[in-house]
């Protein structure tokens, strides 16, 4: 239990580095729920509770100063309490979300309190021209603020167990609880419609209607259909690039 706790504390704290190298979706359920079965030792449910986790959190995303419930440790430790239990999904969903929203209220404090300190050396540092300084608190700041806390609360949150974060969780208020659970069911949906509104145009609605067309009346699975719109859109990139290059030369010999 203790080595296992310790891994999961470890993964909540390498995911995060994303904060600091660069956005890279290492972060999410999909991909720290198969970290948490090969550390728990059972890789195809935590495959499954990943994407199942996954489908939950799809909407969570930062957009401006609207902060979502944290991905990381709700998606961490909701499959690893999942695994532990021997109870599944189940369990998975009804701790995910309360653990990330939870989380998402230490991660603000950290943030106002701690953050700024990081900043204003960094901005200090920008002013002597020490860029290698500035780069420090960069890092410094995102591991000691971001990266660490998820690490220690993941692997302590788990090696205190089930039981202990239950008693946790059932001191949030009923009408908070419930609230989550309302928000849980409509956060896929409002994912599924932001990613709609910025790839959905007129040009490419036809190629909506025809993904829907095929998944319905032929039956193809979601993956087949994937395949093909991967192959579609490298070709129509080819294409593009072809008559950009041709245009290029036509204009090349106008000047001569």
């Amino acid at each position: 239990m203790l080595v296992q706790a310790v891994l999961i504390g470890l993964i909540a704290t390498l995911v995060t580095f994303e904060w600091m190298l660069g956005t890279n979706l290492g972060s999410r359920p999909i991909i720290t729920g198969v970290l948490v079965g090969l550390v728990m030792g059972d890789l195809q449910t935590g495959i499954i509770l990943g994407a199942t986790l996954e489908m939950v959190f799809i909407g969570s995303i930062t957009l401006g100063a609207a902060v979502p419930p944290d991905v990381i440790t709700g998606g961490i430790l909701g499959a690893a309490f999942a695994i532990s239990t021997g109870k599944g999904a189940d369990v998975a969903l009804a701790l995910a979300f309360p653990i990330a929203t939870l989380y998402l209220i230490v991660d603000n404090v950290l943030t106002l309190g701690l953050l700024p300190f990081f900043v204003h050396k960094a901005d200090a540092y920008v002013e002597k021209g020490d860029f290698k300084g500035m780069e420090r608190m960069h890092i410094l700041g995102g591991f000691v603020v971001k990266s660490l806390p998820r690490g220690i609360i993941c692997g302590v949150a788990f090696y205190l167990g089930t039981p202990v974060m239950n008693r946790v969780l059932e001191a949030i208020p009923q009408f908070v609880q419930d609230g989550l659970v309302a928000a849980a069911g409509f956060i896929p949906a409002l994912g599924i419609a932001l990613l709609a509104r910025m790839i959905l145009t007129k040009k490419t609605a036809v190629f909506f209607v025809l993904g829907f067309a095929i998944a319905t009346y032929l039956g193809v699975p979601m993956l087949g259909i994937a395949i093909m719109a991967g192959a579609l859109a490298i070709i129509l990139v080819q294409i593009q690039s072809g008559q950009t290059t041709a245009v290029q030369e036509v204009t090349d010999d106008d000047d001569f």
